[in-house]
């Protein structure tokens, strides 16, 4: 009788491990301990809705230096406001422009979220334009030359104020288009 049990498990368990050999594995980890490694999706696992395994790698921070702009890529540049008074609305530029067979990418969804500090009130926290009708949206100015936007702010008081954003645009060159997604700081020095 306990034959026949254990081979009704074996049986069933071969059959169990047959069903599922079409599932990926995931690799061993590397011997180095390289960082490079990227983890493959599991079923379940956090892009299809589940939870991620309990020390499985994490997904790439935003500020992954493969999503910095490169200053071959073009430069993004970040003008303080010079005239910052406490009470009054003063005005931060952030430009990017694209280097020498680069453009900007109008059909990316380029998007720019700010923090404002206690002490500092925003108009806006939160600017969008491109996608696929290449709307200016939010900006100053989107074409394939720049990509330019006024952060307007008030300071409540004097002193020294960062605003602290996440920024993700586009370039591309003739091969291929590049997604960014930069760390920004305004530093804000109100009188």
């Amino acid at each position: 009788m306990s034959r026949l049990l254990f081979a009704l498990l074996v049986t069933a368990a071969c059959s169990k491990s047959a069903g599922n050999q079409d599932k990926v594995s995931a690799p061993p980890p590397p011997a180095s301990g390289s960082p490079d490694v990227i983890a493959v999706p599991q079923a379940g696992g956090p892009s299809m809705g589940g939870k991620a395994p309990e020390g499985a790698p994490k997904p790439a921070a935003a500020d992954d230096d493969r999503f910095k702009l490169k200053a071959e890529e073009g430069k993004l540049a970040i003008e303080a406001p010079t005239d910052a008074k406490a009470g009054s609305e003063a005005v931060a530029k952030i430009r990017v422009t694209p280097g020498s067979g680069y453009h900007v990418n109008t059909e990316y969804p380029i998007k720019l979220t700010l923090t404002s500090p206690a002490g500092v009130t925003l108009a806006k926290a939160e600017y969008v334009a491109g996608g696929h009708d290449k709307g200016k949206g939010d900006l100053d100015a989107l074409d394939d030359n720049q990509l330019a936007l006024s952060v307007k702010l008030t300071p409540a008081s004097s002193g020294s104020y960062t605003i602290n954003g996440n920024f993700k645009f586009a370039v591309c060159d003739k091969d291929q288009c590049l997604a960014k997604k930069e760390t920004i700081a305004i530093v804000v020095a109100a009188k």
